[in-house]
């Protein structure tokens, strides 16, 4: 759920499907992939360990190419953008809050997200489970911790996990580019593996997402990099489509 695009009209529809995915996530994933000798999860698959929380979240991101998925149609990747603030900057047990951000239909087209624009009327939210292992986060609607209680919310929340990184060369950013999963690809793709199912792509919530993140608003040379790398890591990179940056002016973003 790293980058969920919510106005008023999904917001019923996203908890209820929310719900029922997080019901079902102790199933067997549907075609694990372990035919051809391929299997999915690939072996060793994880996150990027030693991860600096702090300057992952030290500027906005810039989605370069990304996995549609029910809250984030084909028709909203245009000037999609995340950015992170630390609910404390002394302590991350205590969250990030999430601001996503994207035009529907056309490069500066009507706002959507949870950055004040589109209607959106509930906050997004990070929590990190293990400090150790600061590169798998959860990220859900903030609301849900208040309903429910930390703990039982937090099993409503779709995993976030950072699964590479490019070094940069600014010490306060850290990273340039990012690859960020829905959790472990355990579906078998046309052509490697993916998160979520092949069947029942309207649902996919929890357990599905694969975004290119990069700082700069238009990036083909980190694209690139990106998609080599992430190729390596066994993704199916069929499933990714392009989102437009080029001209966007972001107005509304926080």
């Amino acid at each position: 759920m790293a980058m969920m695009i919510v106005t008023r009209g999904k917001i019923l529809e996203v908890v209820v499907l929310a719900a029922l995915v997080a019901i079902g996530t102790a199933a067997p994933a549907m075609w694990p992939g372990s035919r051809d000798g391929f299997e999915c999860p690939p072996p060793g698959f994880d996150s990027v360990k030693g991860l600096d929380l702090r300057k992952y979240v030290s500027a906005p991101w810039y989605v370069q190419e990304q996995m549609p998925v029910a809250y984030q149609s084909v028709e909203d990747l245009y000037c999609v953008r995340a950015r992170y603030v630390l609910q404390d900057e002394d302590d991350l047990t205590k969250g990030i809050t999430v601001y996503n951000y994207a035009n529907k239909g056309e490069v500066n087209g009507p706002a959507e997200g949870t950055s004040g624009t589109g209607g959106s009327s509930f906050q997004l939210q990070a929590v990190v489970p293990d400090l150790n292992d600061a590169s798998k986060l959860l990220v859900g609607p903030s609301f849900l911790e208040k309903l429910l209680g930390e703990e039982l919310a937090e099993r409503f929340y779709g995993d976030y996990w950072v699964v590479a990184v490019g070094p940069s060369s600014n010490e306060t950013l850290g990273y340039d580019w990012a690859i960020i999963s829905g959790g472990p690809p355990r579906t078998r793709g046309m052509d490697g593996c993916m998160t979520g199912s092949k069947f029942l792509d309207r649902f996919q919530i929890n357990g599905a997402g694969f975004w290119l993140f990069s700082r700069k608003p238009v990036d083909p040379e980190s694209t690139e990099a990106m998609r080599k790398v992430a190729k390596e890591k066994g993704f199916d990179l069929s499933v990714l489509r392009k989102v437009e940056q080029e001209g966007c002016k972001y107005e509304g973003a926080l």
